[in-house]
């Protein structure tokens, strides 16, 4: 990954919004949401090679497929959840943030339900034996 490549990109992105905060503000937070998907844009590759690494390392350590992909999802949806929170929180819209939060977590939770219910299966079995 090209660090300098995406503190340019942020430093432009922080120079732009600031521009425009001053001269349309209307626009500002258009700005810095294109600003934010140009560098999530340049992730996409770094973040393709952490996820063929951790299926390496999971097929390494024999752990079930299933529950790596409904904590990975849940992961996910925990960074969506944030960035949308703090979309909202920077545009003084606390309301929507807090909204937008409480359904990460019911999100999250429901994901991992299966994984909740093995381990509660389990602890019964454990206390019934």
């Amino acid at each position: 990954m090209n660090i300098v490549k995406i503190v340019f990109l942020c430093l432009l992105a922080v120079l732009l919004y600031a521009l425009m905060r001053q001269l349309r503000p209307e626009f500002a937070p258009l700005v810095a949401l294109a600003g934010v998907g140009v560098i999530l844009v340049q992730l996409i590759g770094v973040l393709l090679n952490v996820s063929s690494t951790v299926e390496n390392l999971i097929s390494l350590a024999g752990l079930e497929k299933e529950n790596v992909e409904i904590l990975t999802k849940a992961l996910a949806v925990c960074v969506i959840t944030q960035f949308a929170a703090d979309v909202c929180y920077d545009n003084s819209f606390s309301s929507a943030a807090a909204a937008v939060e409480l359904a990460g977590r019911v999100g999250a939770i429901t994901l991992a339900m299966p994984m909740i219910k093995a381990a509660a299966e389990i602890a019964i079995g454990l206390i019934n034996a």
